[in-house]
C-alpha cells in the first residue's frame, strides 16, 4: 500500500529570476499575495519605533481536505529554484483511514495536487507540475497475527534484529521498533502494531470531532466501522520509506509523472521495491525460531486486564489464579472437554473473561491442539502474503480530481 507521498513542484520559471553566474534564485512573487502564512527568522525595531521583519519563511502548515489535513510548505531561499512541497497519506485523504489502502500513486498524487488548487489556485496555478518530482513514499504491508498478545510477542523479538548496514534503531516505543538513521538519505524502516495506533488515532479524532470539526467528524464515521476495527487486530505492519536518492540508485525515475508511467507499465512496482528495501531485516530471521506463547507471557496478559483488577486497580490474585489455571486446563485438555467440568454459567464466565484478555475464542478453540506447533520459523510466522492485503469488502477509491489536472 502507498501509505505517504511527498511531492515537490517548482515554480514557473517566468516567476522566479537568477543572478548573472547562476547560483541564486530570487522569487518574483508578492508572497502576500498568494495569502501563505509567513514567519521570520529576524524581527528588530526601528528608530522610529516600527517593527520590521525579515528572513520571511512559509511555516508547513496543514490544509484542510474531506479528510485529514495535508502539509503543506512554500520553499524559497535563494540558494535553490523556489518550489511547493506537498506531503499526506494518499489513503487517508481518499478514505479517511490507512488501514489498508491503494498502491496506485497517481490517484494519491490528483488528489494531493486537487486538494492543493482548492487551498491555494494562485499559488498552485503557478507551479510546473510536469517537473514535479518526489522525495519519498512511504510503502507498507502487513502480516496477520492471530491476536495482540502474539502481535505485541513477535514486535519485541524484532526489536533485536539487525543485518548489514541496517541496524535496529534505539528509537523504540512500546507499540513500534524502527530500523535505520533517522538522517539517513536512503531508506527508514518501522514496523507496529496496527490496531494500537488506529485506536489512537481514533481517540485523536474523536476529541477533534466534539470541537465541531468537520472534517474530523467524517473521519469518526469512517473509523467506526467495526469491521475496520475488527480488521486492524492482530495485525503487525512493515512500513519503509524509499527515499529519492535510493529510488533514483534503483533504477526508478522520480519525475512525478514518469514515475507514473513507470508504475503502470510495472503494476506490482510498490510491492517489488519494498521486497528489495527490507530484505536485510528478513534475511536476519531466517533460521531463527520463537515460541509464540509461553506461561510467563500469558500470566502477564491476564494480569494487565482489566477483568482481574480490583477497585484500588489491582490484580487480584484470586482472579488471576482462577484464569491462569483454565488457560492451562484448556491447553491440556480442550476446551471441549472442559465443558463438561463447569456449570454453563461459570464456563462461559471464564471464556469470556479470557477473551477480555486479549486471547480470541477461535485462538481458545485451537489452543489444545496447536500446542505441539508451539516453536514455529519465525520468517514463516510474519509471513507477508501480498494477496491478503486487502478484505473482500474493499472497494479502491478514485481521486475526485481527476477532471481538473490532465
Amino acid at each position: 500500500m502507498l501509505d505517504h507521498l511527498c511531492i515537490n513542484a517548482p515554480f514557473e520559471s517566468s516567476f522566479y529570476s537568477v543572478d548573472a553566474e547562476g547560483r541564486y534564485f530570487f522569487i518574483d512573487v508578492d508572497l502576500h499575495s498568494i495569502e501563505i502564512p509567513l514567519a521570520s527568522r529576524s524581527v528588530h525595531k526601528n528608530d522610529d519605533g516600527t517593527i520590521s521583519a525579515s528572513a520571511l519563511f512559509h511555516p508547513y502548515e496543514s490544509v484542510p481536505t474531506h479528510y485529514t489535513g495535508m502539509a503543506v510548505k512554500v520553499f524559497f531561499d535563494s540558494y535553490y529554484e523556489p518550489y511547493v512541497q506537498i506531503k499526506a497519506s494518499p489513503a487517508k485523504l481518499l478514505q479517511g483511514h490507512n488501514v489498508f489502502g491503494s498502491d496506485n500513486i497517481e490517484q494519491g498524487a490528483m488528489e494531493m495536487i486537487g486538494f492543493l488548487y482548492e487551498a491555494y489556485p494562485l499559488l498552485a496555478r503557478m507551479l510546473d507540475f510536469q517537473k514535479a518530482w518526489v522525495s519519498h513514499i512511504d510503502v507498507t504491508y502487513s502480516t496477520r497475527l492471530k491476536d495482540q498478545t502474539t502481535a505485541k510477542k513477535v514486535l519485541e523479538y524484532l526489536g533485536n534484529v539487525s543485518n548489514g548496514q541496517t541496524r535496529v534503531s534505539k528509537k523504540a516505543y512500546d507499540t513500534s521498533r524502527y530500523w535505520g538513521g533517522e538522517t539517513s538519505r536512503l531508506l527508514n524502516h518501522k514496523c507496529y502494531l496496527k490496531h494500537d495506533e488506529f485506536m489512537a488515532q481514533f481517540a485523536e479524532q474523536q476529541q477533534l470531532a466534539k470541537k465541531m470539526d468537520k472534517s474530523a467528524m467524517r473521519v469518526v464515521e469512517v473509523m467506526s466501522n467495526q469491521k475496520l476495527i475488527d480488521w486492524t487486530i492482530g495485525l503487525l505492519r512493515f512500513e519503509s520509506r524509499l527515499k529519492k536518492r535510493w529510488l533514483e540508485r534503483n533504477n526508478v525515475p522520480t519525475n512525478l509523472f514518469e514515475l507514473i508511467r513507470f508504475q503502470k507499465q510495472n503494476p506490482n512496482l510498490l510491492q517489488t521495491l519494498w521486497t528489495k528495501a527490507t530484505h536485510s531485516i528478513f534475511e536476519a530471521l531466517r533460521g531463527q525460531t520463537m515460541k509464540l506463547t509461553d506461561d510467563l507471557s500469558v500470566l502477564e496478559a491476564i494480569e494487565r486486564s482489566e477483568v482481574v483488577m480490583t477497585k484500588s486497580g489491582k490484580p487480584s490474585p484470586t482472579k488471576v489464579r482462577n484464569l491462569f489455571a483454565m488457560y492451562c486446563l484448556i491447553r491440556e485438555k480442550g476446551i471441549e472437554e472442559l465443558k463438561t467440568n463447569y456449570s454453563k454459567a461459570s464456563f462461559h464466565r471464564l471464556i469470556a473473561e479470557l477473551c477480555l484478555c486479549g486471547f480470541s475464542k477461535a485462538y481458545l478453540q485451537n489452543l489444545h491442539t496447536d500446542k505441539a506447533n508451539n516453536i514455529i520459523p519465525f520468517i514463516k510466522l510474519i509471513e507477508i502474503d501480498f494477496n491478503q492485503q486487502l478484505p473482500e469488502w474493499y472497494v479502491e477509491p478514485n481521486s475526485q480530481f481527476n477532471y481538473k489536472i490532465a
